[in-house]
């Protein structure tokens, strides 16, 4: 049984920091979801993109007997990354399943509680960004969105040169105090996201943050995992083209996953 992949978005960051987020996201703020457990807080309904039920295409797989619980999978579309579909996760968390995916070229992101696995095209040529590229681009990241004091560049590929692009995989987390909506101060909870960031060098001013595609924002509860998830980059959960039918990915084991940051 497959249980939908809203109903386990239940913790929120707290609205009144939203505004951070509209000037470097693809999507304008939206009517609401449900409040978090903990804050009362809502989030978008829009974050994600909504599953076309004239689109047969769709994507299954089964995570091995000795991989963690999945609390969440999402579906990227490599070559228009604004659109994200969120996936069906089985009651047991072994089990996720895509329907109504038009014909394109996806990436998956899949969460547990305390780690999430990528596998992110980030770019189609070789990485060719040198290390005064990645200092830069680390720079132009972390002075974005000050709501955030912690940031982690997980992946970052693109190419060189003026007019050069790159795409990263980034993780994000508020852990100072947050002031909700009510005007009251929390210190037991934080603020975590995962997005994919994108960036160009537009010549003297060297590169620049152009937008961000948040996939996951939420509300860290107190008897949650603090601070930063794991993370894992498993190509083959990469590259995964759908076109009229169901693409059966088989048997998942994450626990061959590497975690390129190094944590």
């Amino acid at each position: 049984m497959f249980n939908s992949g809203l109903t386990l978005l239940r913790r929120r960051i707290p609205l009144k920091f939203a505004c951070f987020f509209v000037g470097l996201s693809f999507l304008s703020p939206a009517p609401e979801l449900p409040a978090g457990e903990f804050t009362g807080t809502k989030q978008s309904s829009r974050l994600y993109t909504r599953s076309d039920p004239a689109a047969s295409g769709g994507i299954y797989a089964k995570m091995a007997l000795t991989a963690k619980p999945i609390q969440q999978a999402f579906a990227i579309d490599s070559g228009n990354p604004k659109l994200v579909y969120q996936g069906a996760v089985s009651k047991d968390g072994k089990e996720i399943r895509f329907t109504g995916l038009p014909t394109a070229i996806y990436d998956l992101m899949l969460v547990t509680r305390d780690s999430f696995y990528e596998g992110c095209r980030l770019a189609r040529d070789p990485d060719t960004l040198t290390d005064r590229d990645r200092q830069a681009i680390a720079f132009m990241v972390n002075k974005s969105v000050p709501f955030f004091d912690t940031k982690k560049i997980h992946r970052c590929e693109g190419t060189t040169g003026r007019s050069g692009k790159a795409r990263c995989v980034l993780q994000e987390a508020r852990t100072l105090p947050i002031t909700l909506q009510d005007h009251t101060t929390r210190t037991d909870i934080q603020v975590r996201s995962l997005k994919l960031a994108f960036l160009e060098d537009v010549g003297d001013t060297g590169w620049q943050l152009v937008m961000t595609r948040e996939i996951l924002r939420t509300e860290v509860d107190p008897g949650d995992v603090k601070g930063l998830l794991l993370h894992y980059y498993f190509p083959v959960l990469g590259g995964i083209r759908v076109v009229d039918t169901e693409k059966d990915l088989g048997e998942i084991n994450l626990r061959q996953g590497a975690s390129i940051s190094k944590q």
